[in-house]
């Protein structure tokens, strides 16, 4: 019986449940409200990153740098997905034969005397998984992306033509020392101070590869070590630039 002055309330267990049902939804439920949001938020993912390349990419970084009336040239190289620097093999503060020596590419014979190298760091599944657009899978793009051991790439070449795609520039002498500094700084050595050649790897009779410090992913991509390069020599250049238009952008402006 129920105490005095209290009516007794009998509740049905099935009445029980949909009161509880309805305090605590169940898992599927949840699942049904979050997974819409889950989307929508990868689908932003994109277009922040986009947002912020192109934001970042237009504002400079040494904003003040002018180019000295005669120096040392160098040129940005692109082609179209990924930029380089193109260097001069040797001058009174560089020699790059000796750090990357002829004896590596496959056609010594034909290339040695080439007056200007290009050198770019990138992913390493791209550059040695993918040597041509047919050998690139979505595994290993998404690999890759995600964060990949990290290259240098090498060349063997002549005179560059200036173009849309290969902007020259000037750099003073203290200019050139910090861009060898950062390029040596890239590169992981040996007990001899020498680069760590990756043997078996070419694409043409000019070219070696060589292991690279830092690893390879969506923050800092080939282009953004070319960005970092040039920021480290005081070269006007974008703030981030994952992308290389803002590159060439900043290197023409």
């Amino acid at each position: 019986m129920s105490p005095p002055g209290r009516s007794a309330i009998i509740r049905h267990p099935s009445s029980l449940r949909g009161t509880m049902s309805q305090e605590h939804p169940r898992p599927a439920s949840r699942l049904r409200f979050l997974a819409p949001l889950a989307l929508t938020g990868l689908l932003a993912m994109p277009a922040a990153y986009l947002q912020a390349a192109l934001a970042l990419g237009l504002l400079p970084a040494n904003r003040d740098w002018q180019a000295p009336a005669a120096g040392i040239p160098i040129y940005l190289d692109s082609n179209g997905v990924h930029t380089g620097l193109v260097l001069p093999m040797r001058n009174s503060q560089m020699d790059w034969s000796a750090r990357f020596p002829p004896r590596q590419i496959l056609r010594a014979d034909r290339f040695a005397a080439s007056p200007y190298i290009a050198i770019g760091w990138g992913s390493r599944t791209f550059f040695l998984q993918t040597q041509t657009w047919a050998d690139l899978t979505p595994g290993k793009a998404l690999a890759a992306l995600a964060s990949d051991d990290s290259v240098l790439h090498v060349e063997y070449q002549p005179q560059p033509s200036e173009s849309a795609n290969t902007r020259k520039m000037l750099l003073t002498p203290g200019q050139y020392a910090k861009l060898v500094d950062f390029i040596s700084q890239s590169m992981p050595i040996d007990a001899d101070g020498k680069p760590l050649w990756l043997k078996d790897y070419h694409y043409d009779g000019n070219d070696a590869f060589y292991q690279a410090n830092g690893n390879y992913n969506p923050l800092m991509t080939c282009n953004q070590w070319t960005r970092n390069a040039l920021n480290a020599a005081g070269v006007r250049t974008a703030l981030w630039s994952p992308f290389g238009q803002a590159l060439l952008w900043h290197a023409g402006s």
